[in-house]
This record gives structure tokens, sequence and C-alpha cells, in this order.
């Protein structure tokens, strides 16, 4: 019996550009046409929202402090795609970091991007 070759795509771009939405459309589509395929998230600042903050950043309310611990409340959480292997949950996440260091996003994201350089062959092996 023969092999179907396993193909791969990276998807990289700025904030808003729609990568997310993307890898969840292909993801959708090539299920659909029966092929197995996973999402891998190597990217510390794509974390899951709540389903809450995610309605809030599509509408682009003023931030309250009501509507802060209300995001806080809800645990229903999005999560566009299936992932095979997602770099937030399981090594490091850019919210973390900040809380941890003090850092502000762009010290976060050199901060995670260093730690995965670091850390690569235990990240791999996983």
């Amino acid at each position: 019996p023969s092999r179907r070759p396993i193909y791969g795509q990276v998807v990289v771009g700025p904030p808003g550009s729609g990568k997310t939405t993307y890898a969840n459309g292909m993801q959708q589509y090539l299920r659909l046409l029966g092929r197995n395929a996973w999402v891998i998230n190597l990217d510390p600042a794509n974390e899951r929202i709540t389903q809450q903050q995610h309605e809030l950043r599509r509408a682009r309310p003023k931030k309250t402090k009501e509507s802060e611990n209300e995001q806080k409340k809800d645990d229903n959480v999005i999560l566009p795609y299936e992932t095979l292997f997602n770099v937030c949950e399981e090594v490091v996440n850019i919210t973390s970091v900040m809380k941890e260091t003090g850092l502000g996003p762009n010290g976060g994201l050199m901060y995670c991007m260093e730690y995965l350089e670091t850390h690569v062959q235990d990240i791999v092996t996983r």
C-alpha cells in the first residue's frame, strides 16, 4: 500500500492579518475533503480567549471595569482550531511572561522567542 505524502504550511504575518482565520478555515476545508489536518501553534501571543473576550474584541467597545470583571468570570474558552501542539499551553505565552517579568508586549515577545530558541530540543522531543 502506498502512503500519502505529508504536506505542511507555515503561516506568518503581522497581528490581525488573518493567520488564525486562515488556519481555521484551511483545517475545516481539508477535513471536509477527508484529510487529517492539524495546526501547530508556535506563536506565544496567540492564546486561547474566552467567548466574551472574543465578542468584545469584535465589537471593540471601550474598556470598563465592569467588562474586565465579566471577562474574568467567563470560563467558556474558544479555540478556533484543533491543535497538535500549542506553544501557549505547553511551553510559554506572552501574558504570563509579561506578568512575571514586568516586560511590555515587545519585550515579552522577545523573551518568549529567546526561550523557545534556548529550549527547542526539549520542545521537539515532547
